[in-house]
Protein backbone atom coordinates (compact mmCIF):
# COMPACT_ATOMS: atom_id res chain seq x y z
CA UNK A 1 0.00 0.00 0.00
CA UNK A 2 1.07 3.55 -0.66
CA UNK A 3 1.22 6.31 1.94
CA UNK A 4 -2.41 7.14 1.04
CA UNK A 5 -3.62 3.61 1.71
CA UNK A 6 -4.27 2.66 -1.91
CA UNK A 7 -3.03 -0.63 -3.30
CA UNK A 8 -1.00 -0.67 -6.51
CA UNK A 9 -3.20 0.38 -9.42
CA UNK A 10 -5.86 2.95 -10.20
CA UNK A 11 -7.62 4.22 -7.08
CA UNK A 12 -10.89 4.45 -9.02
CA UNK A 13 -11.09 1.08 -10.77
CA UNK A 14 -8.16 -0.95 -9.41
CA UNK A 15 -6.71 -1.67 -12.86
CA UNK A 16 -3.06 -1.11 -13.74
CA UNK A 17 -1.69 0.52 -16.88
CA UNK A 18 -0.24 -1.95 -19.37
CA UNK A 19 2.42 -1.54 -22.06
CA UNK A 20 0.97 -1.69 -25.58
CA UNK A 21 2.62 -1.52 -28.99
CA UNK A 22 1.34 1.05 -31.49
CA UNK A 23 0.29 -0.82 -34.64
CA UNK A 24 -1.54 1.87 -36.63
CA UNK A 25 -2.35 5.55 -36.09
CA UNK A 26 -5.49 7.51 -37.01
CA UNK A 27 -4.16 11.05 -36.66
CA UNK A 28 -7.45 12.71 -37.64
CA UNK A 29 -9.23 11.09 -34.68
CA UNK A 30 -6.15 11.10 -32.40
CA UNK A 31 -6.40 7.34 -31.89
CA UNK A 32 -3.98 4.46 -32.26
CA UNK A 33 -4.63 0.77 -32.74
CA UNK A 34 -2.43 -0.86 -30.11
CA UNK A 35 -1.64 -4.45 -29.24
CA UNK A 36 -0.80 -5.94 -25.86
CA UNK A 37 1.79 -8.66 -25.26
CA UNK A 38 -1.13 -11.14 -25.15
CA UNK A 39 -2.13 -10.17 -28.67
CA UNK A 40 -5.23 -8.25 -27.63
CA UNK A 41 -5.89 -5.14 -29.74
CA UNK A 42 -7.72 -1.99 -28.75
CA UNK A 43 -8.23 1.55 -29.88
CA UNK A 44 -6.29 3.95 -27.65
CA UNK A 45 -6.65 7.70 -27.26
CA UNK A 46 -3.21 9.28 -27.83
CA UNK A 47 -3.86 13.01 -27.23
CA UNK A 48 -1.81 13.06 -24.00
CA UNK A 49 1.33 11.59 -25.59
CA UNK A 50 1.37 12.97 -29.14
CA UNK A 51 3.25 12.77 -31.39
CA UNK A 52 3.23 8.97 -31.58
CA UNK A 53 4.88 6.69 -34.16
CA UNK A 54 4.15 3.12 -35.24
CA UNK A 55 6.26 0.69 -33.25
CA UNK A 56 6.34 2.79 -30.06
CA UNK A 57 5.32 1.33 -26.72
CA UNK A 58 2.75 3.23 -24.67
CA UNK A 59 1.53 2.79 -21.12
CA UNK A 60 -2.26 2.46 -21.47
CA UNK A 61 -5.01 2.65 -18.86
CA UNK A 62 -8.75 2.67 -19.55
CA UNK A 63 -8.24 3.22 -23.28
CA UNK A 64 -5.95 6.23 -22.84
CA UNK A 65 -2.19 6.36 -23.38
CA UNK A 66 -0.71 7.97 -20.27
CA UNK A 67 2.97 7.94 -21.25
CA UNK A 68 5.56 6.23 -23.39
CA UNK A 69 6.84 2.91 -22.09
CA UNK A 70 10.09 1.06 -22.47
CA UNK A 71 9.88 -1.96 -24.71
CA UNK A 72 9.27 -4.99 -22.47
CA UNK A 73 12.08 -7.57 -22.58
CA UNK A 74 9.83 -10.53 -21.82
CA UNK A 75 6.18 -10.99 -20.92
CA UNK A 76 3.15 -13.17 -21.55
CA UNK A 77 5.03 -16.22 -22.73
CA UNK A 78 7.85 -14.64 -24.72
CA UNK A 79 11.19 -16.37 -24.41
CA UNK A 80 13.74 -14.69 -22.18
CA UNK A 81 17.14 -13.75 -23.49
CA UNK A 82 16.25 -12.95 -27.10
CA UNK A 83 17.27 -9.30 -26.77
CA UNK A 84 15.23 -6.14 -27.10
CA UNK A 85 13.38 -7.27 -30.22
CA UNK A 86 11.78 -10.28 -28.51
CA UNK A 87 8.74 -8.38 -27.29
CA UNK A 88 8.10 -6.80 -30.69
CA UNK A 89 8.42 -10.19 -32.42
CA UNK A 90 5.98 -11.76 -29.93
CA UNK A 91 3.36 -9.12 -30.73
CA UNK A 92 3.83 -9.09 -34.51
Amino acid sequence: MSEHGAARGCITCGDVAIPMLVVEIDRARRLALCQSMRGERESVEIALVEPVQDGEWLLVHAGTALSRAAEPDTAAGTAAGKGTGAAREAVA
